[in-house]
């Protein structure tokens, strides 16, 4: 976890002691973040991240914020308080001759804690006003830890307290880390004699296979070579102090070839020019465009963008806020998305719409041109979102498209070339009910028209005609399809007779037991449990209704789930 993050941890540690009004609590999430901020030797806020900078001058500010506690007047006193003292004034003149002398013993039968002297309360006004003074100076070394001493000398000015320079950390010690007594150790061909063990008791003798192998005597090893001598390191030249204002300290640190830090000299006081030429000089190329976005010299700017790897083009020119050169960047590498979101930015829609159509984005290019008013464009857009999905194998999608702005006709005729089952079931999703029950009628008379029963019987069951769907069914020989129609009706009595005729067991029996009829239980309870066969003719209605009929749930299902992509996208 680097330093940044571990203040944002602290300060959310801070954020709920604050919220209790608790200064002891404060403290130590203060005392953390300053441990912090010090090795990272800030200059000024703007160094840190913009993160950790906005929570780290929001929770400060409310921190300094805190009202003063009170202090209790000098005569006032707890209750509790007057009452011991005046409980230890009474106990004073028999305990008096017990303290004579220091070695006096406590008198006979008193137990430690009537012996001592109660220790004094605590005042809790008063700790609670010691600890605020502690966090306020906690916070002006918060502030100056992070470089602002402005806000850093207010806090001090608030504790009254002055402020005292952070503590270094301790050297090492060159003189070795005294040990516990060990004796010394010998050379490295001595071994140091141990200590002698307490007796174990008698050990098993080795047997012929345990017996120890003797080593071989080890090959002498080759002496090393000495090492020459290492030179002496030259000291470094210590740093000559600046004089004059900055703009002799600038001169200066670049005359010592420190030209780096002769570039923040001038970015603090606003000399992006100088701070450019310096930057660049000293191969800080990110600092150096920074300061000439800041400087707003667009030409330097630019040259000094084209050594940034690419991935690191966009992240840094919308950090510094350069939003001309970040769009000169997208528009080089024909990145169109990127561009329409800069447009959309600046409230610039109808241009946003154009870089959105060229990045071939139609849905967002189509929203772009409705929220600029240009309903001509947005319907053009929209003509081209409809062929995009048709060609696609969406149709739902696109008649969903041409609904939602009353196109109901140009919806009916997207849907038209689906089989009919299929585009009724579309037509009533989009709740386009009179186009639907249009398609219905016209598909029922074709159905008379053919002489298919197994036809006209599914027309009139999605008609909602279910008494003459039940009646065309047991006419066309499919009592499986008439049966659960007939459920429906209420007519249990049929139902069940078509039940025991088709051998459904557990039907019959539900619907006999229903009727509290006993002789038709009996005879549905002599049925067999085996699954009855589908009856003859079941085969030949699938056939002959084809597409038109028995598939039309299915097919509706599957494309109702392979249109569902292209409505979200729509959408």
């Amino acid at each position: 976890m680097g330093p940044g993050q571990r203040v944002i941890a602290e300060l959310s540690v801070l954020e709920k002691a604050l919220s209790k009004n608790d200064f002891a609590a404060e403290k130590g999430p203060l005392e953390a973040i300053v441990r912090s901020l010090r090795p990272m030797n800030l200059k000024s806020l703007d160094d840190l991240d913009l993160n950790t900078r906005g929570r780290l001058i929001t929770t400060l500010l409310r921190v300094q914020r805190q009202p003063k506690p009170a202090l209790p007047e000098a005569g006032a006193e707890a209750p509790e308080a007057s009452a011991s003292t005046e409980g230890a004034e009474a106990a004073a003149p028999s305990e008096a001759p017990a303290a004579e002398g220091e070695g006096a013993a406590p008198a006979e039968g008193a137990t430690p804690a009537e012996a001592a002297p109660a220790a004094p309360a605590e005042d809790p006004a008063k700790a609670k006003h010691a600890a605020w003074l502690d966090v306020m100076t906690l916070v002006g070394r918060v502030w100056r830890a992070a470089g602002d001493r402005e806000r850093s000398q207010a806090a001090f000015t608030l504790s009254g307290r002055e402020p005292t320079p952070e503590p270094e950390a301790p050297a090492r010690s060159e003189a070795p880390r005294e040990r516990s007594e060990r004796p010394e150790r010998g050379g490295p061909g001595e071994r140091r004699e141990r200590s002698e063990r307490p007796p174990r008791g008698d050990r098993p003798e080795r047997g012929a296979a345990g017996e120890r192998r003797e080593r071989p005597p080890r090959a002498d090893r080759p002496e090393r070579a000495e090492r020459p001598p290492r030179g002496e390191r030259p000291e470094r030249a210590p740093m000559p102090e600046l004089t004059g204002d900055w703009k002799e300290q600038a001169t200066q640190l670049e005359g010592m070839g420190r030209t780096r830090d002769a570039a923040r000299l001038h970015e603090r006081n606003n000399g992006f020019a100088d701070a450019t030429r310096l930057f660049e000089a000293g191969g800080d190329l990110k600092s150096a465009l920074r300061t000439a976005l800041a400087g707003q010299d667009n030409d330097v700017a630019r040259r000094l963008v084209g050594t940034l790897p690419p991935d690191q083009i966009g992240p840094t020119l919308e950090k510094a806020g350069a939003y001309e050169l970040l769009m000169e960047h997208y528009v080089a590498k024909a990145d169109f998305e990127n561009v329409a979101r800069l447009y959309e930015r600046a409230r610039q829609f109808d241009q946003a719409a154009l870089a959105y159509e060229r990045a071939n984005k139609l849905t967002l290019a189509r929203k772009a041109y409705e929220r600029a008013r240009d309903l001509p464009s947005a319907n053009r857009i929209r003509g081209l979102e409809v062929k995009a999905l048709v060609e696609r194998g969406d149709r739902l999608g696109a008649a969903t498209l041409l609904v939602a702005v009353g196109q109901r006709r140009e919806a009916v005729e997207v849907l038209s070339p689906l089989p009919p089952p299929k585009a009724f079931h579309f037509m009533q999703r989009l709740t386009l009910e009179d186009e639907a029950k249009e398609l219905a009628q016209r598909e029922l008379a074709r159905a008379e028209q053919e002489q298919k029963p197994a036809g006209r019987a599914r027309w009139l069951e999605l008609l909602g005609d279910t008494a003459a769907a039940a009646e065309t069914w047991t006419q066309a020989g499919r009592k499986d399809k008439a049966l659960p129609l007939y459920e429906k009706l209420g007519d249990l009595p049929r139902a069940a007779q078509f039940a025991e005729e088709l051998q459904q067991r557990e039907k019959a029996i539900a619907l006999y037991t229903q009727l509290n009829d006993s002789a038709g239980l009996e005879r549905a309870k002599a049925l067999p449990e085996a699954p009855a066969t589908p009856p003859p003719g079941a085969a030949g209605d699938k056939s002959e209704a084809g597409d038109d009929a028995d598939g039309a749930d299915g097919a509706a299902t599957s494309a109702e789930n392979a249109s569902s992509a292209g409505e979200q996208e729509s959408q």
